[in-house]
Order: structure tokens, then sequence, then C-alpha cells
């Protein structure tokens, strides 16, 4: 964890950073403990913030679990494309850069596959899946992909698929190095599949798609 100062003024400036600086944390803790094995305490640690602080912003370890979760569904970077199935697939990209450089997204993945992830703070999955349907029905009906594909099929598969490639290319490799690439392959095996070659041939499965999408948004936001 950085030790850099807490910022000295405005007040909203310090309430931002304290709150950033316990999620960072608490994110690095699920990813190396688990859920049932972080405590408050280990997290309080990590951010190197005083308790007082920390349940100014939170009531419980469940809020922490459910706030990382959020985050996920929030994709920054992904913007309107030309086409529907490019969007698609930078949702995938987008958090295939950021995966391997944010802990929060890690640890989101690994919370949301836990047997007691719906009864204790709930999981992104159906939303993501709701989300990448939606998207492949109006590509469907924007006649980028046939009208006999399942879209709700091809979603589950998307979702189940990615984060089979982050759990397995982890365990092989012992780092998430190469996600990227394995991603977009990944991508680039469905859209052959279910896409009409003339949009095919102008979608974009670069491995840099993620981290070029992403650093827009952040120079945007500077």
């Amino acid at each position: 964890m950085s030790d850099a100062p807490e910022p000295s003024k405005p007040q909203s400036d310090r309430a931002k950073w304290t709150h950033g600086r316990i999620l960072d944390a608490a994110g690095q803790v699920f990813v190396k403990n688990g859920y049932e094995g972080a405590t408050v305490n280990d997290i309080i640690r990590a951010a190197g913030v005083t308790k007082g602080a920390f349940y100014f912003h939170f009531r419980e370890k469940r809020d922490l679990a459910v706030a990382i979760l959020e985050s996920t569904l929030q994709v920054d970077g992904l913007v309107t494309q030309e086409f529907k199935l490019q969007e698609v697939v930078d949702v995938g990209m987008i958090l295939s850069h950021k995966i391997i450089r944010d802990s929060k997204t890690m640890a989101a993945l690994r919370l949301s596959l836990t047997h007691e992830a719906r009864e204790n703070y709930g999981t992104p999955w159906p939303e993501w899946i709701k989300f990448n349907n939606a998207q492949l029905k109006e590509a469907q009906q924007r006649g980028e992909i046939g009208p006999d594909v399942n879209t709700l099929a091809q979603a589950h598969q998307i979702s189940g698929t990615w984060s089979g490639l982050v759990l397995t290319g982890h365990s092989i490799y012992g780092s998430l190095e190469g996600l990227e690439g394995r991603v977009a392959d990944m991508y680039l095996n469905l859209m052959t599949v279910i896409s009409h070659p003339r949009i095919l041939r102008k979608l974009d499965f670069s491995p840099t798609r993620g981290r070029d999408l992403y650093q827009a948004f952040l120079d945007q936001r500077s």
C-alpha cells in the first residue's frame, strides 16, 4: 500500500482519498485472505487509517465487499461505438486491463465466485449477463449477428469464459501476464462464429484495446 500522505485540504478531497484508500486496501486483503479470512483490523492496518476513519466510511466488512462489487459494474472507459459488438468486446477488454492492475477488480472476481456471495453481499454476474444480452440483442436488431443467435446463451458464455481465463491463467502461469491477449482471442473466436463477416472485419480485437480505452478515460478526467 502506498505511504502517500493524506491530503490536507479540502475536506471533501480528504474524505474521497480516505474512502479510496480503504477500498484499495480491502481489495488487497480480500485477494490475499478471502472474504471470510479478512478482518476489519487487517484492512485498517493495510490502509493506514484510524478505526474512526474506517467506521466513518463503512459500517462493516460486508459494506466493503458490496462497494467493491458495485465498482466493477462501472466500466470506466466504455464509450459508444459504431457497432454494438465492439462495445461487447470493449467491456471484457477494459476489465482485463483493470484486473491486472487493480486489486479491487481481482477481489470482485474472487468475492463473486464464493458459494456465499449471493447471500452475504451479492454478485455482479447477473448484471453483466444482462448487459451483454442487451448489447447482443441490439446488435442482432441492427443485423450485426444472425437472427438465430441465442443472445442470452452467448451472454452467459462470455461471462463464464472471461472469468475462467482469468482464474486458469493465474493458476497456470502464476500471474495475469498475457491475459489481455487471451481475452482478445476469446472475443475473436466468438465473434467469428456469430457476427456477419462484413462486421467482423471492422471490429478491433487488439490486446491493447482495454488499455487504450481506459487511458483515454483517465486523460479526460485529468
